[in-house]
């Protein structure tokens, strides 16, 4: 030991002239000898297997080489990070390496110095350091990820880009199968047999250093093939432009896109965007076409695509009150369903490309859409198309209805032939002729529901009737619509106690043409304007109420006309008549409360007698019975005392239904 550490110490002796100064921190090294390249050799201290490279965390042992022959008493090992790295001054002993063995703890280039005393005819020598450079390899588990492909394939991706991932050449093992490789760079993504659930080992090693590798495992996840389904295509505006696709489908593991194709060439499919797997996807510019979805695996060994949706093109302009639509799809639909203001207007077969809407009116804004459903299911949405309806034409001739209210006031209202309402933004004026005078009600905004306010004693004496002009939004009115002349009503009664009621009306003018007969019904009210009873239909002009109500004094009718053209199966009623039945009151000239159970009360009879007074005063004209209802009755008792033979005198008041007083006065005897 001492004459080594002095050989060493006296070759960096010789250095330390004025060029040799820097020289005393590191060893001499010395040339290997002739015949040896490698002095010394390293040895995996697990297998006793000969190695070129180390590995973190595997003990390596130093062993000479070429039978030299040392001192072994005077053998040292040390082992510094580097190339060509010697200990400091040359001293082994500090960092000798127990038992000649080193176990690397990080990667890099490591030097290893060998210190030794050659034995020469058994007699030391000179010491002598002699260096290897080793490169220290990680042995970190293999990164790798596994995508399932269709006919149980797995592709393996095996992560290189970390510098944590070493590896010169990998291996792949499927179950306990021979291990496929080695795979070295450039051919790090490898497609193996390999079904759902199995096992699936990637391997890492050196091709320099055998011993040093490691492993890690994965199971082959499941591969869901959903169906693709574009299930909506909507086109947003005027193409190129936006449009917006939801659809089910995209999975993981698989290449997923939006394919077009042209109109002209509806089977050359291209992809436009490749998507992970989402549920939906907006392009601010795309063009008319055919969309559909692609899957394919990442093996290139399955693919799948949805059903091709097409765009469809809507346009819409106006004349002479028509909206007309023409469109252009992208290629072959079931059906349309075409929507109006956001509601459905009419269905179509899947080959129409036009329509015409008559039912519009001039002025007004519609707008449109266009929903069409492919063989599959799917729905393609048109943009909207807005169109203000225009025109040169008058509107047709408007229908008028006129019809009392319950106040005898003629309410006017007007429609289009066939019940149509007036167009919107239009303006009615009404026309009446009888009735005492020329009458003009309006302008008024439809729908123009007025009233005309004329006495109904006027109307009687001159029947009216009314006529209507439309003025649409875009300045044509129409001809004057055929007139209208309401039911005008009388009644009276048909016998001189009114038991009995004859009513007779004008005949309904409706604006249909006179074969349009009218039917009436004649409706028998309530002072509260309920209806009590309905006449049967009838087609004349006349009827007898055989059966009034029995406990009215006043009978009140009203007559509802249909037919005659009316539009819309609307009703015309007539003016309420009444029949005033003129009250009878009954009492009579003398009772005898002598208890026989015959007469012994003075009580109140009659017809139609509602809420009354009944007063009997003595010959002194003091007051000794009041009665306000029938069901009171005068036992003769005068203020408790026994009654007493005598004439009184009776007075009866009421007001009737009419309004109008009623009063009777009589006398009563009261005979024991």
């Amino acid at each position: 030991m001492l004459r080594s550490l002095l050989s060493c110490a006296l070759l960096l002796g010789l250095l330390s002239g004025p060029l040799g100064r820097a020289a005393w921190a590191q060893c001499l090294i010395s040339p290997a000898p002739a015949g040896c390249p490698q002095p010394f050799r390293a040895v995996d201290a697990a297998t006793g297997l000969e190695v070129q490279s180390l590995c973190v965390g595997q003990a390596v042992r130093f062993e000479l080489n070429c039978n030299r022959q040392v001192d072994p008493s005077k053998l040292y090992y040390n082992a510094l990070p580097g190339t060509n790295a010697t200990p400091t001054n040359c001293d082994f002993t500090k960092a000798a390496l127990p038992n000649n063995t080193f176990t690397p703890t990080t990667p890099g280039t490591f030097s290893i110095a060998e210190l030794s005393n050659p034995l020469v005819n058994n007699v030391p020598g000179l010491g002598v350091v002699y260096v290897r450079n080793f490169e220290v390899y990680d042995a970190p588990a293999p990164r790798f990820t596994l995508t399932p492909c269709g006919g149980g394939n797995v592709q393996v991706t095996i992560n290189t880009t970390l510098p944590t991932v070493p590896y010169d050449q990998y291996f792949i093992q499927v179950g306990g199968g021979a291990p496929l490789g080695p795979f070295r760079a450039g051919a790090l993504r490898q497609t193996v047999a390999a079904p759902t659930g199995s096992q699936v080992t990637v391997i890492g090693s050196y091709q320099n250093n055998s011993l040093c590798s490691n492993q890690a495992s994965q199971t082959v996840p499941a591969l869901a093939t959903p169906r693709l389904v574009l299930s909506r295509l909507t086109v947003q505006g005027a193409l190129p432009g936006p449009i917006d696709l939801a659809f089910t489908g995209f999975t993981d593991f698989y290449t997923n896109q939006i394919q077009r194709a042209d109109p002209a060439t509806p089977t050359r499919f291209r992809g436009i965007v490749g998507l992970f797997a989402p549920t939906s996807y907006s392009q601010s510019r795309a063009d008319a076409g055919l969309y559909r979805l692609a899957r394919y695996d990442v093996c290139g060994l399955d693919s799948a695509f949805s059903e091709a949706v097409p765009t469809i093109e809507l346009s819409a302009a106006s004349a002479n009150g028509v909206n007309t639509l023409n469109w252009r799809p992208a290629g072959p639909v079931a059906g349309y369903l075409l929507l109006r203001n956001g509601t459905p207007l009419t269905t179509l077969a899947g080959t129409a490309t036009s329509y015409a809407d008559a039912a519009v009116s001039c002025g007004t804004r519609f707008t449109y859409r266009l929903q069409a459903t492919t063989a599959g299911g799917s729905q393609s949405l048109s943009a909207e198309a807005a169109v203000q309806t225009v025109s040169a034409l008058a509107p047709p001739a408007p229908l008028v209805v006129a019809s009392f209210d319950l106040l005898n006031r003629v309410n006017l209202s007007a429609a289009l032939p066939g019940g149509a309402s007036l167009p919107t933004g239009s303006t009615v004026t009404y026309t009446r002729q009888g009735g005492g005078a020329a009458l003009t009600l309006g302008p008024a905004p439809a729908p123009a529901l007025l009233r005309d306010s004329t006495a109904l004693t006027a109307l009687l004496a001159a029947p009216p009737c009314y006529t209507a002009t439309v003025l649409d939004v875009c300045g044509n009115r129409s001809a004057l619509g055929p007139a209208t002349c309401p039911v005008l009503l009388t009644a009276e009664a048909a016998d001189p106690e009114g038991r009995t009621a004859r009513l007779s009306w004008s005949a309904l003018q409706g604006p249909g043409s006179p074969a349009q007969g009218a039917t009436y019904q004649v409706l028998t009210l309530a002072p509260d304007n309920t209806v009590l009873a309905t006449s049967p239909v009838l087609t004349g002009l006349t009827y007898l109420d055989a059966n009034p109500p029995a406990d009215r004094q006043v009978l009140r009718y009203r007559v509802q006309a249909t037919g005659a053209g009316l539009p819309g199966g609307s009703i015309s009623f007539s003016n309420t008549a009444s029949v005033v039945r003129r009250p009878v009151l009954a009492v009579p000239n003398a009772f005898t409360p002598n208890g026989d159970g015959l007469n012994d009360v003075l009580e109140v009879k009659g017809r139609y007698l509602g809420p009354f007074t009944f007063v009997v005063v003595d010959r002194n004209g003091q007051e000794v019975f009041r009665g306000t209802d029938r069901t009171q009755t005068w036992d003769g008792t005068i203020r408790g005392h026994a009654p007493v033979n005598a004439a009184y005198v009776w007075r009866f008041t009421m007001q009737d239904e009419a309004g109008q007083p009623f009063v009777q006065t009589g006398s009563v005897t009261i005979l024991k």
